[in-house]
């Protein structure tokens, strides 16, 4: 291979089409033929490490001609001009590099090395004729950027002429008229500019404006801010200017004259400027960012951020910007970011509100209205955060914590940047450095949870999230694979985060909820986790064990026995010396044999059948006291499954698809689910406690229906799902049921914390795992509440290696120690008073509360307990 041939040999175009339209052109721009060996294309994924390249050795391309490389699932179009298919090399999706190497050796490139910004996302980019030279670094000035799945020209070496360059000077010499940008602006959430039945103007306008940020990956252009301001709050006075460029020469400050069509890109006012239609006239100092402040003819916190649309601006104590999401992955954008909500956090609307309610349907919108979304121009890993350079690295004290953390409920104070909008949020497009000063923990995190220890039984609820021992030692699991730890330095850290965290809980009865199913023989889960507990605990008498289950009756608990058939189970740990073990008993749960489901070409879309985990419920009496309490462990069906209601037909009796009250889905058999609870602990004596993770927030069906629920209270009806069977015997029939009682049981945290939450999703809290008790313990309620240690915490502090890099501290303290927040209950037997806070026998409680004039003594006891903490 000879130099000159080296040197005509080019990428010439790059198209990243939609779905698999992807395809790179090699083109020949030499006198004479080249066969390319010793060549090969190779991709860079995600800004990482390079692939293996494709060899190109052999390939010959005539002189003036090209070789084309496309997907082999492109479309028609673009498979008749290949001359070569596959599909490693063209998977990319505008963020990975491709190069062309010689001998090993990087010659060309298209694309932005080591980074995993979107440089070329949904684009066909076609090299100037002037700029057909090898070259190791990317210059985007070098292509002509055209439309997503725009092949003109891809099969052939067409003549792409860059034009003159841009200048504000008309051709007689004179300035342009410009167009300020807050007319381009207007008062409403869409420019004057644009038809009503368009959304790009008809005609170029000449904007001037001082620039005030730069992006290249996330918006690709820049952003203007008016020369001067019109002192109308309702306008704008910043505008995003449009360039499709990975990169660029301007910096704040500088003075910019551009035109271009008026345009609303998904509802970003813009000024379309490609083709290089700007140019730099002078340099003054950057604009100051502008306080965002309401005013009083914002209905709301959406309408305030759109009146800033394109501008610089910050956060202030006053706004009271609340992290209602850390800093993690963003299924909508695909990237990682974070969120903020305004004056307060974003509340799942069933949390507080009953499912389906106008109050419920309201909160959304609210929630929606509240939403920010926090972004960096460029893309990165969930334990990188662009702007705050030492989030989670510092660890001053060396106490095995980091100081650098954001936390969900924390006001961020100082941060700034421009406000855009995308896929149907406004985001802030950070500008600034940020520390841990910005970060104001208005929940800080405690070594305990925050709960009174008066009392002389404690019980608790943690999820330990997949703690699966069986890939490490442990015994066999009969029901599935490892959904743990990926390897043993993971599982070290996960284990020794959840042994801390349930240690700080202090509790004498714990029910654990995803602890892998796998027996109670010496290599069990459960059995290696209390022994493990119990090496940190010094005084025997805090020491625990578990309850063993003997589920196949042969008269031990060993290996062979389980909780269920699921690969996950509940399990329950209890100190010996405070409680002792009556009855160890496993509560069957319903599951579903329905009908199938199929879609409209005949495939089965639900086949109908679904199952959910049993319940454990040990019977445990007070070693001092004598008191009997049955404490009933679950983890019911998830959100995230499918069930036959969800899938078939509303004629049927199904949603057809829709979640319109956000309870996810299978919620009715979830409510199948906690009617044979309240049935079976109905027939058992003595103060019983309903706890775990019920997949339900606190006023969703499941809930209402243990707690408090009539129709005419909740003004709704609760159906149970169809088909269900509990141990061969038929629960509910063809038509499922209506139910029409609940089982009377309290919400324990919420008595004392009407605000409380203990799972985030998205951007909305809510509380998953509940402590019920029943109408007898309520007057030996001391305390309850949520301990924040995971779900507020950023995902990045969890036990998982995934998306962190190799420098990440692993820290090994409670944070994050799981997914769930811990939930905690304070009993006190000693100290209660007999002298009339009772109605009734407690089994005439439970009898009365389960129908429907329990909602009386309901209020009763609720009206009690407010006030002695009054």
């Amino acid at each position: 291979m000879t130099t000159s041939a080296y040197a005509e040999v080019v990428i010439s175009q790059y198209v990243e089409g939609s779905s698999y339209n992807k395809a790179i052109e090699i083109a020949n721009t030499g006198d004479e033929a080249v066969t390319l060996t010793g060549y090969g294309i190779a991709k860079q994924s995600n800004g990482g490490s390079w692939g293996s390249e494709t060899s190109l050795d052999g390939v010959t391309i005539a002189a003036g001609d090209v070789y084309v490389v496309a997907n082999s699932s492109a479309s028609d179009e673009i498979l008749a001009l290949a001359d070569l298919t596959e599909s490693s090399i063209t998977s990319f999706n505008g963020n990975d590099a491709i190069g062309l190497y010689l001998d090993g050796e990087l010659v060309d490139v298209v694309g932005t090395v080591d980074s995993s910004d979107d440089w070329g996302k949904d684009v066909t980019l076609v090299r100037y004729s002037d700029a057909l030279t090898p070259s190791a670094t990317y210059d985007s000035s070098q292509w002509q950027s055209l439309d997503k799945d725009d092949i003109d020209g891809l099969g052939s070496l067409d003549e792409v002429e860059q034009g003159e360059a841009f200048t504000c000077t008309l051709d007689d010499g004179s300035t342009p008229t410009f167009t300020s940008i807050h007319d381009i602006q207007g008062e409403g959430a869409t420019s004057p500019y644009i038809p009503d039945d368009a959304y790009i103007s008809d005609d170029e306008y000449y904007v001037k404006g001082v620039v005030s940020a730069v992006t290249t990956s996330l918006t690709k252009g820049f952003y203007l801010q008016a020369l001067q301001d019109d002192n109308n709050p309702k306008t704008s006075e910043g505008l995003f200017v449009y360039t499709n460029q990975s990169s660029s020469d301007l910096e704040p400050g500088d003075v910019v004259c551009a035109k271009g069509n008026i345009q609303e890109y998904y509802n970003l006012t813009q000024l379309v400027a490609e083709d290089s239609q700007w140019e730099k006239l002078s340099e003054q100092d950057a604009p100051e960012a502008q306080e965002i402040e309401m005013i009083d003819s914002d209905e709301s916190f959406a309408d305030t951020l759109e009146r800033y649309e394109g501008m610089l601006v910050k956060t202030t104590s006053d706004l009271d910007m609340r992290v209602t999401r850390t800093f993690s992955y963003d299924y909508d954008s695909y990237r990682n970011n974070m969120v903020l909500a305004h004056g307060e956090l974003n509340m799942q609307p069933n949390q507080q509100h009953v499912a389906g309610s106008d109050a419920s349907l309201q909160a959304s919108e609210d929630n929606a209205n509240r939403r920010l979304f926090v972004e960096s121009d460029s893309k990165t890993s969930t334990a990188s955060i662009p702007y705050y350079a030492d989030f989670g690295l510092t660890d001053a004290d060396q106490d095995g914590s980091t100081e650098d953390y954001i936390r969900i409920n924390d006001t961020v104070v100082g941060m700034q940047g421009v406000i855009s909008y995308s896929y149907s949020e406004y985001r802030l497009i950070v500008t600034n450095d940020l520390t841990s000063d910005n970060f104001v923990h208005n929940s800080d995190r405690t070594a305990a949870p925050t709960v009174s220890s008066d009392g002389d039984l404690r019980i608790a609820s943690f999820n330990v999230l997949n703690y699966f021992n069986s890939p490490y030692g442990g015994d066999e699991n009969q029901y599935g694979d490892n959904r743990g730890a990926d390897s043993y330095e993971e599982f070290e850290v996960q284990q020794a985060k959840i042994v801390k965290a349930i240690s700080a809980l202090d509790a004498d009865i714990v029910g654990l909820m995803e602890i892998e199913n796998n027996g109670f023989g010496e290599g069990g889960a459960i059995t290696q986790l209390v022994e493990q507990l119990n090496a940190s605990i010094s005084d025997e008498s805090d020491q625990y064990t578990f309850v063993a289950v003997d589920s196949n009756d042969d008269g031990v608990t060993d290996e062979d026995d389980s909780v269920g058939t699921d690969a996950i189970a509940v399990g329950v740990i209890y100190r010996p010396s405070v409680v002792t073990l009556t009855t160890s008993r496993v509560i069957n749960m319903p599951y579903q044999d329905a009908p199938a489901v199929y879609d409209e070409e005949g495939d089965v879309e639900e086949d109908g059948e679904n199952y959910q985990r049993d319940t454990l419920a040990p019977t445990f009496t007070l070693v001092d006291g004598g008191e009997s309490i049955t404490v009933a462990v679950n983890h019911l069906k998830s959100k995230g499954s499918t069930c036959w209601e969800d899938v078939a037909s509303t004629e049927e009796g199904g949603q057809g698809g829709e979640d319109a009250d956000f309870q996810g889905s299978c919620e009715n058999f979830r409510v199948a689910g906690a009617v044979a609870l309240g049935d079976a602990l109905a027939a058992i004596d003595g103060h019983k406690v309903i706890l775990g993770d019920m997949n339900s927030y606190a006023k969703e069906d499941p809930i209402l229906v243990l707690t408090d629920y009539s129709a005419e209270k909740y003004g709704k009806t609760i159906t149970a799902a169809r088909n269900t069977y509990i141990d061969g015997v038929e629960q509910f029939g063809d038509d499922g049921a209506v139910i029409t009682t609940s089982y009377g049981y309290i919400n324990a945290v919420e008595l004392f914390h009407d605000d409380s939450w203990s799972y985030s999703y998205n951007d909305e809290v809510g509380t998953l795992d509940h402590l019920l008790v029943s109408p007898s313990l309520q007057e030996y309620v001391v305390d309850a509440n949520d301990w924040h240690i995971n779900a507020a915490e950023s995902t990045v502090f969890d036990y998982n290696d995934e998306y962190k890099g190799d420098d990440f501290p692993k820290y090994s303290d409670v944070y994050r120690a799981s997914d769930h927040d811990p939930a905690v209950l304070e009993l006190s037997f000693s100290s209660s008073d007999d002298t009339g806070t009772e109605t009734g026998s407690e089994d005439d409680n439970d009898t009365l509360a389960g129908s429907m004039g329990g909602s009386v003594i309901l209020s009763l006891m609720l009206l009690m307990a407010w006030r002695r903490r009054a």
